[in-house]
């Protein structure tokens, strides 16, 4: 019987793996991501660099990883508050809600913070993880527009259209890099709602 070479692993495939993205997340966090490194990395998570390249060909992929993890996460939490209304036009609101929570509450918006720097918007692969993060944040908003101008609650004849644009005006008072954005939840809240909700034939209130 052959004898195995080398050190075995000490964990499992996906358990390493997500050993890696914690660490790179914490790291991120303390050093910002252009002065975080690989090795920095390695010693939050305690692997080796054999470790570390099982998974990802370098630090960007590293923070593509974490974006995709990200995304699919909040991906699936608005899907589900959406999915738990009883009207398209509450599901509007929880999507909006949903949604803020990314900027507003402090937790999240640490991590947004984090993946949407403008070191890590420099990172390879940034752009496609942006444009997949966009598709899943949408789909749900895109759900209910569709819904709701079939029962004829809302008045959205273009759903998809009309998703992308309630996504990049959010985006455009939110996020922590424009130049646009609202200081507080409650007042980025009110001006969404009073400016977007009227276009689809919902009273802002």
């Amino acid at each position: 019987m052959p004898v195995p070479l080398g050190r075995p692993r000490r964990f499992d495939a996906e358990t390493e793996r997500q050993l890696l993205l914690d660490a790179g997340l914490r790291v991120m966090r303390r050093n910002g991501y252009v002065d975080a490194t690989v090795g920095d990395v390695l010693a939050e998570a305690g692997v080796g660099s054999r470790a570390f390249y099982r998974h990802f060909d370098g630090k960007d992929a590293l923070l593509m990883a974490l974006f995709r993890r990200d995304a699919e996460a909040v991906g699936r939490s608005l899907r589900a508050a959406v999915e738990a209304c009883d009207t398209p036009r509450q599901a509007l609101d929880a999507w909006l809600d949903g949604y803020l929570d990314l900027f507003y509450e402090p937790r999240r918006a640490a991590r947004v913070a984090i993946l949407s720097s403008a070191g890590a918007r420099r990172a390879d692969g940034y752009d496609a993880e942006l444009a997949y993060a966009h598709e899943l944040l949408s789909a749900p908003l895109v759900a209910l527009l569709r819904l709701g101008h079939e029962r004829g609650e809302l008045s959205s004849p273009e759903p998809e259209r009309d998703a992308l644009t309630i996504l990049a005006i959010v985006a455009s008072v939110c996020e922590p890099s424009s130049d646009r954005r609202f200081t507080d939840r409650a007042s980025a809240r009110a001006h969404l709602i009073r400016f977007c909700w009227p276009a689809l034939g919902r009273e802002s209130r």
